[in-house]
């Protein structure tokens, strides 16, 4: 089966190129926003899979910024990341062996964190401890714990970019 194409009319030679282009414009305004509105639609998934806020606490921006580390770190180091903050009480979800997780709970001063075995090993134990005792366990009593989780996420990501610059100088 053949596709007919719709032959462009026009009174003119510059009446069938003005139609023709106008009508190459309808088509790139149309894949234009199709593929916008797909682009959004990611954004909202990636949103949505990566941050989970019961407490309806953290702002659009800091969504952002967590999905924006949830990137960089599946993009650099092929591990996945999920922060989940609860009202009360919560429940670990099943992890597979590429996924970080912070679970908080600020109401019962509670933070559960998970490291994939690999990035458990190189970022020590008293590195992941000092994350929960320095900066989210205090910051529950001060009510500043969005920030903490930011300030926590860019520890995280200098102390693997420095293992990874140790790395190579030392190869």
């Amino acid at each position: 089966m053949r596709i007919k194409i719709p032959r462009v009319h026009g009174e003119s030679p510059k009446e069938k190129m003005f139609r023709s282009l106008a009508l190459v414009l309808v088509f790139a305004a149309v894949i234009w926003a199709f593929y916008m509105n797909n682009k959004h639609v990611v954004d909202v998934l990636n949103q949505e899979g990566a941050v989970y806020d019961e407490t309806k606490t953290l702002d659009k921006t800091q969504k952002k910024f967590i999905v924006s580390f949830t990137r960089s770190l599946r993009e650099e180091y092929g591990m996945d990341c999920k922060i989940q903050i609860y009202g009360g009480d919560f429940v670990m979800p099943e992890l597979d062996g590429k996924t970080m997780y912070m679970g908080l709970a600020p109401s019962i001063n509670e933070v559960k964190l998970r490291f994939p075995p690999m990035m458990r090993q190189a970022l020590a134990k008293d590195f992941i401890e000092s994350l929960k005792t320095t900066f989210l366990l205090p910051s529950f009593q001060e009510g500043d714990w969005p920030m903490a989780i930011q300030e926590v996420l860019m520890e995280i990501y200098k102390k693997l970019e420095q293992l990874k610059k140790e790395e190579t100088a030392s190869e």
